[in-house]
């Protein structure tokens, strides 16, 4: 359960991160919604969905015995994914990625480290 978990909010992340940026006539409400979502509630999502995203990572990766090592796997995996999320948002039409955006990932994957550290 945990590892399906894990991967359908990867996919959500991936779904989010790649849809075009500039909705168009007979599109879905949800494209049109996340397209239009106003920049300063994107950065301040980044920053959550990259916290609980590791927060999920850590969880999952509960069979790893060593917890310093789990921690390590979790954050790696989510600062990576943020930045092959960010690259690849470069080839999406109407969207760009951007390092701030991959520094927001990396922020939001530390608050949910240091969250883990206390809840997991």
């Amino acid at each position: 359960v945990r590892i399906i978990l894990t991967i359908c909010f990867m996919a959500f992340l991936s779904l989010v991160s790649l849809i075009p940026g500039r909705p168009q006539p007979g599109d879905s409400v949800f494209i049109w919604l996340v397209a239009e979502t106003p920049a300063l509630l994107q950065k301040l999502l980044h920053v959550c969905l990259y916290a609980l995203f590791v927060l999920l990572l850590v969880w999952t990766l509960e069979f790893i015995q060593s917890r310093t090592y789990r921690l390590l796997v979790s954050l790696i995996i989510a600062v990576a994914f943020g930045a092959v999320m960010e690259w690849y948002q470069t080839k999406v039409p109407g969207r760009y990625g951007t390092v701030i955006d991959v520094v927001l990932n990396a922020a939001g994957a530390a608050l949910g480290l240091l969250a883990a550290i206390f809840l997991l």
